[in-house]
Order: structure tokens, then C-alpha cells, then sequence
């Protein structure tokens, strides 16, 4: 009987050596262990199949957080986006406004030019 417990016994430790090289220590595997035998028992799977799922569950959860970091990041760059941006849509909504009330491209741009020279004109004097 011991005999057919060690010969049990050898094809293990070939596994578990493999499994310590792999930095898996017993502090890792007695909580794996115990939500294999959790899900076993909940769902009513094999120990293969709850561990299984277990690993999925694992892989899933690391693949929603790097979701969750590219969310993230792409929200500060679309921030960051609409701050650059701001300045520009509020010029567009201007212009809209005036061609809405009937005044032209070309008016706008004599409007412009108009008050460039006032300022380039009027700088000497506000410096004194």
C-alpha cells in the first residue's frame, strides 16, 4: 500500500517542482485551491472545470483592469484634447453668430484688419 502511495507520489513531484520554479509558493496555491473548491462546490463542476473557470475568472480580471487603464488614459487625452480645442470652438461659434445675424466673410475679415491696425497703431502710445 505505501508503495502505490510513493509510486503516486513521483509522478507529483515532477508537477510540483515545476509549479515552485514558476514562483508559486503554497501562499499562493491554498487560496487558489480554495476557490477551485468553492466554485466546485457552488456550481456543481469537477475540480478540473472549477479550476479551470477560476483561471478564466483571473485572466478576465487582468484583462477588464488593463481595459480600465486605457479607459482612463484616454480620457485624459480627450481632456486634454477639449482644452486645446476650446479656444477654436468658441471662435467658430462667433463666427456662426455674426454669419447668422448677416454679415459676411469678407466684413469679418475687414473687422479684423481694422482692429490689428488700431492696436499696432495705439502700442507705441499705451507703452508711455
Amino acid at each position: 500500500m505505501l508503495e502505490i502511495r510513493i509510486d503516486d507520489y513521483r509522478e507529483v513531484i515532477p508537477q510540483l517542482q515545476r509549479i515552485r520554479l514558476m514562483g508559486i509558493g503554497i501562499d499562493k496555491l491554498l487560496p487558489f485551491s480554495i476557490a477551485v473548491n468553492e466554485k466546485a462546490q457552488k456550481y456543481n463542476l469537477s475540480i478540473s472545470a472549477a479550476a479551470f473557470r477560476v483561471i478564466e475568472g483571473i485572466d478576465d480580471y487582468n484583462i477588464i483592469g488593463g481595459m480600465k487603464n486605457e479607459i482612463s488614459n484616454l480620457a485624459m487625452q480627450r481632456y486634454a484634447i477639449n482644452q486645446m480645442s476650446a479656444p477654436r470652438d468658441k471662435a467658430i461659434s462667433s463666427l456662426l453668430k455674426l454669419q447668422n445675424y448677416g454679415i459676411t466673410d469678407d466684413e469679418i475679415l475687414d473687422v479684423y484688419e481694422f482692429l490689428n491696425r488700431a492696436r499696432f497703431e495705439s502700442a507705441p502710445t499705451i507703452r508711455r
